[in-house]
Protein backbone atom coordinates (compact mmCIF):
# COMPACT_ATOMS: atom_id res chain seq x y z
CA UNK A 1 0.00 0.00 0.00
CA UNK A 2 1.15 3.49 -0.65
CA UNK A 3 0.93 7.29 0.89
CA UNK A 4 -2.41 8.07 1.28
CA UNK A 5 -4.55 9.52 -1.53
CA UNK A 6 -6.13 13.01 -1.34
CA UNK A 7 -9.48 11.26 -2.87
CA UNK A 8 -8.87 8.47 -0.32
CA UNK A 9 -8.42 10.88 2.25
CA UNK A 10 -11.49 12.99 1.50
CA UNK A 11 -13.58 10.11 1.41
CA UNK A 12 -12.72 8.49 4.39
CA UNK A 13 -11.32 11.97 6.97
CA UNK A 14 -12.04 10.69 10.04
CA UNK A 15 -10.49 6.97 9.85
CA UNK A 16 -7.16 8.49 8.47
CA UNK A 17 -6.96 11.05 10.84
CA UNK A 18 -7.58 8.48 13.51
CA UNK A 19 -4.81 6.03 12.22
CA UNK A 20 -2.49 9.00 12.01
CA UNK A 21 -3.24 9.92 15.24
CA UNK A 22 -2.58 6.70 17.26
CA UNK A 23 0.52 6.60 14.74
CA UNK A 24 1.73 10.17 16.23
CA UNK A 25 1.25 8.87 19.71
CA UNK A 26 3.25 5.74 19.49
CA UNK A 27 6.11 7.92 18.06
CA UNK A 28 5.98 10.57 20.82
CA UNK A 29 6.14 7.62 23.28
CA UNK A 30 9.03 5.76 21.50
CA UNK A 31 10.95 8.95 21.41
CA UNK A 32 10.49 9.36 25.14
CA UNK A 33 11.22 5.61 25.69
CA UNK A 34 14.19 6.06 23.97
CA UNK A 35 15.48 8.62 25.89
CA UNK A 36 15.57 5.83 28.97
CA UNK A 37 17.37 3.23 26.99
CA UNK A 38 19.68 1.09 29.57
CA UNK A 39 18.59 3.84 32.47
CA UNK A 40 15.44 1.08 33.76
CA UNK A 41 15.57 -2.16 35.37
CA UNK A 42 13.49 -4.71 37.17
CA UNK A 43 13.32 -7.71 39.31
CA UNK A 44 15.64 -9.57 36.56
CA UNK A 45 17.86 -6.72 35.34
CA UNK A 46 17.61 -4.26 32.19
CA UNK A 47 14.45 -3.83 30.43
CA UNK A 48 14.72 -3.66 26.86
CA UNK A 49 13.45 -1.23 24.73
CA UNK A 50 10.61 -3.13 23.11
CA UNK A 51 9.00 -4.24 25.88
CA UNK A 52 9.73 -0.80 27.77
CA UNK A 53 7.85 0.60 24.73
CA UNK A 54 4.76 -2.27 24.55
CA UNK A 55 4.44 -2.12 28.55
CA UNK A 56 4.18 2.11 28.33
CA UNK A 57 1.85 1.49 24.76
CA UNK A 58 -0.91 -0.41 26.84
CA UNK A 59 -1.36 2.00 29.50
CA UNK A 60 -1.95 4.77 26.77
CA UNK A 61 -6.00 5.32 26.88
CA UNK A 62 -7.41 6.09 23.77
CA UNK A 63 -9.21 9.15 25.37
CA UNK A 64 -5.36 10.37 26.17
CA UNK A 65 -4.20 10.61 22.44
CA UNK A 66 -2.87 13.94 21.95
CA UNK A 67 -3.49 15.81 18.77
CA UNK A 68 -0.39 15.44 16.07
CA UNK A 69 1.48 18.41 15.32
CA UNK A 70 0.86 20.24 12.23
CA UNK A 71 4.22 19.91 10.91
CA UNK A 72 4.77 15.86 11.40
CA UNK A 73 5.27 13.54 9.37
CA UNK A 74 4.80 9.50 9.81
CA UNK A 75 7.40 7.60 9.94
CA UNK A 76 5.31 4.47 8.39
CA UNK A 77 4.86 5.28 4.53
CA UNK A 78 1.23 4.05 4.58
CA UNK A 79 0.23 6.68 6.89
CA UNK A 80 1.98 9.86 5.04
CA UNK A 81 -0.04 12.01 2.42
CA UNK A 82 1.13 11.43 -0.97
CA UNK A 83 1.86 15.38 -0.99
CA UNK A 84 4.14 14.67 2.49
CA UNK A 85 7.72 14.69 2.33
CA UNK A 86 9.98 12.23 4.50
CA UNK A 87 9.28 11.43 8.03
CA UNK A 88 9.65 13.71 10.42
CA UNK A 89 8.93 14.39 14.39
CA UNK A 90 9.61 17.73 15.81
CA UNK A 91 11.40 18.20 18.69
CA UNK A 92 9.36 19.39 22.17
CA UNK A 93 11.23 20.10 24.59
CA UNK A 94 14.70 20.48 22.83
CA UNK A 95 16.80 22.52 25.17
CA UNK A 96 20.50 22.27 23.63
CA UNK A 97 20.18 25.94 22.21
CA UNK A 98 18.75 27.53 25.75
CA UNK A 99 21.50 28.63 27.39
CA UNK A 100 21.11 28.48 30.93
CA UNK A 101 21.38 31.68 33.78
CA UNK A 102 24.62 32.40 35.60
CA UNK A 103 26.25 30.44 37.93
CA UNK A 104 25.50 30.72 41.93
CA UNK A 105 28.03 31.11 43.91
CA UNK A 106 27.43 30.39 47.55
CA UNK A 107 29.39 32.34 50.49
CA UNK A 108 28.72 31.45 54.33
CA UNK A 109 28.94 33.99 56.75
CA UNK A 110 31.39 34.11 59.35
CA UNK A 111 31.11 32.90 62.49
CA UNK A 112 32.11 36.26 64.38
CA UNK A 113 29.22 38.00 62.21
CA UNK A 114 27.12 40.04 64.35
CA UNK A 115 24.30 40.03 61.82
CA UNK A 116 23.48 36.33 61.74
Amino acid sequence: MMAISETSYKDQKEYWDYQRKIQYNKEELSAIAERFEGRVYNDFGMVSLDDMKDLLWTRVKPEDYEEPRKDWVPEDPKLRFEWEGPAYMPKIFDLSGVRSGRPVVLRAKKKNDKSI
